[in-house]
């Protein structure tokens, strides 16, 4: 009885969608986006010329009929430009906003049409370019996970993790309820960015680094095992209006490894952070 009511509730289906794009330009000037809602992305990169996309959509309903409009409505879109590709999604509840950004992801409501009544997950598995930057963001229901890329790296969560495996490029990686986790294999040439508001900011990197960090946590500690040589001195910036001058403080809680180098920035609400040598 249990079973049947449960089959009553809910039907669900689902398809694997996969498609190949080529990269001309195997280089961090070249990117990758993928702006999601609902669902996970694993993104690995490897020696080829070639992104390949592996997509599972899910979809789920009350009642067949509802199902099987969800799987028609709720599409994959790939976008193609000059030194850029983007993958996203089409669904009649939400419209793609066009941004002179290619890059940048967002919707917009469609007021004329009924709240859908389905629900459909997009996870992704997705191998590119080692070269390459990637630009990869999700909202509900997934983590990210980026592994094995040498070039720049962005990453967008709300509620999820995020973890960026032996990486070495710029890096910026925010969410809201989740933990950051992120491991060099060599230091990034300019910046680091971590943020979260619920969650740890984890990162390992390599013995004898050379960085400025900046922490800023309400609520945590920050711990590691790295001897921060230096503690820097405030930065003052000064910005002058019509209401007169302004002042702001920055790097007030700024530290530095070795020579310096590039500039990491750390920011939690109800989090800790951690720095550690890499094992």
């Amino acid at each position: 009885m249990m079973a049947f009511c449960s089959a009553l509730i809910a039907q669900r289906d689902s398809e694997v969608i996969k498609k190949s794009l080529k990269v001309t330009e195997n280089s961090k000037e070249f990117w990758f986006c993928v702006c999601n809602i609902n669902g996970s992305i694993e993104v690995e990169a490897y020696e080829g010329n070639k992104i390949e996309i592996e997509l599972k959509k899910e979809v789920s309903a009350r009642n067949n009929g509802d199902m099987k409009r969800g799987m028609e409505e709720v599409k994959m879109v790939v976008s193609e430009g000059q030194g850029y590709a983007t993958v996203s999604f089409e669904q009649p509840e939400q419209q793609i906003r066009e941004k002179d950004d290619p890059l940048a992801c967002s919707w917009d409501w469609n007021g004329d049409r009924k709240r859908s009544k389905y629900a459909y997950t997009f996870d992704y598995k997705i191998k590119v370019p080692k070269g390459i930057s990637v630009k990869i963001s999700t909202v509900n229901n997934g983590d990210l996970h980026i592994r094995n890329t040498s070039g720049e790296i962005y990453a967008k969560n709300v509620n999820g993790d995020i973890t960026l495996e032996n990486i070495q490029g710029n890096t910026k990686a925010n969410t809201v309820n989740g933990v950051i986790e992120v491991t060099y294999i060599k230091m990034p040439a300019e910046f680091g960015s971590f943020k979260t508001i619920n969650g740890d900011i984890l990162i390992e990197a390599p013995d004898r680094s050379s960085a400025v960090f900046n922490f800023q946590s309400q609520h945590g500690k920050v711990y590691s095992d790295f001897d921060f040589d230096t503690k820097l001195a405030p930065k003052m910036e000064k910005t002058s209006g019509s209401r007169g001058t302004k002042y702001k403080i920055s790097n007030s809680n700024g530290y530095k490894i070795g020579e310096g180098g590039p500039s990491f920035e750390f920011e939690t609400f109800n989090g800790n952070i951690r720095v550690s040598k890499k094992k």
